[in-house]
């Protein structure tokens, strides 16, 4: 396990120096503005931008035939899978340690800290759709190939902002008005992200299982 989840490292590393490099462009952008919706905005995409990744471990997986050699190693397939599955939580927790040097960067600039609450929404948006996208994308590259990932990701995103858009959408059906942006609509999203991910490592096991390289 340890020698695969070394190995996903490696396959994204120079990847991620290019996502630090943005989430931290997006941190000196957030300096200039107090605006919660702008903080918020800042915190998703720090989160989200480390997801991106995934199309391009497999890129490399797939350029250096480690698709093919790693089933010959003395590992279940299923094993294979679940450290992806541990990369891809990797991923969102380094999105995650980035994203909380933007509020506590934020807090020293302030004079009036007690907003920074409000940022629980960004929290829940950048973790709900890398969960989601990373859910709906890995599954397809497995399928069909890594050829056309960048075209599942921006899809699988795409998907991913409909979800929570059909989210908001059923909970106002309850007859209140409810936010788009708000915490109700978060946790909703959030939850259903979480099931998409367990059911997406199911699924990606099952492709594993019967793939033929």
């Amino acid at each position: 396990m340890k020698g695969l989840l070394l190995n996903n490292f490696y396959s994204m590393q120079s990847n991620l120096k290019v996502s630090l490099g943005i989430s931290l462009c997006l941190l000196l952008v957030s300096l200039f503005s107090s605006d919660i919706t702008a903080l918020n905005a800042v915190i998703a995409g720090q989160i989200m931008v480390f997801s991106v990744s995934i199309g391009a471990s497999q890129q490399v997986d797939e350029a250096a035939n480690w698709n093919r050699m790693e089933i010959t190693l003395p590992v279940k397939r299923s094993t294979v899978i679940h450290a992806k599955y541990l990369s891809f939580i990797m991923l969102m927790v380094m999105g995650l340690a980035v994203s909380l040097c933007t509020p506590l960067l934020n807090m020293f600039k302030a004079a009036e800290p007690a907003g920074y609450m409000q940022l629980w929404s960004g929290y829940t948006f950048g973790l709900s759709l890398s969960i989601s996208t990373i859910s709906l994308c890995f599954p397809a590259i497995l399928k069909f190939g890594v050829e056309k990932n960048e075209m599942m990701l921006f899809l699988s995103a795409g998907m991913s902002v409909g979800l929570r858009i059909g989210v908001w959408a059923l909970m106002n059906l309850s007859g209140e008005s409810v936010n788009f942006n708000g915490s109700e609509v978060g946790a909703g999203f959030l939850m259903l992200s979480l099931v998409m991910f367990a059911a997406s490592y199911l699924v990606s096991v099952r492709i594993q299982r019967n793939k033929e390289f």
